[in-house]
C-alpha cells in the first residue's frame, strides 16, 4: 500500500501551486504528474519525495489495486 502523487501532497499540506513551485515545474505539468505519475522523470519524483517526506518507493513504485 503507498500513497498516490496527490494524497502524498495533500499529506505534506501543500496545494498543486506551491508543489509546482518548489519543484520549479508549472502547476499545469505537476497536475499531469498526479494524473499520470508515471509520466514523472526519476529525478523529479525523488525531489518530490523529499518535499512531501514520503519515500519513493512508497508514492511511485507501488501496485495499484484494480
Amino acid at each position: 500500500m503507498g500513497f498516490s502523487v496527490k494524497q502524498a501532497r495533500q499529506y505534506a499540506g501543500l496545494t498543486q501551486r506551491e508543489t509546482a513551485k518548489k519543484l520549479g515545474i508549472s502547476r499545469d505539468s505537476y497536475r499531469k504528474m498526479e494524473i499520470a505519475p508515471e509520466s514523472a522523470s526519476i529525478a523529479l519524483a525523488k525531489r518530490f519525495s523529499e518535499i512531501v517526506g514520503i519515500p519513493i518507493d512508497q508514492i511511485f513504485f507501488t501496485e495499484k489495486s484494480t
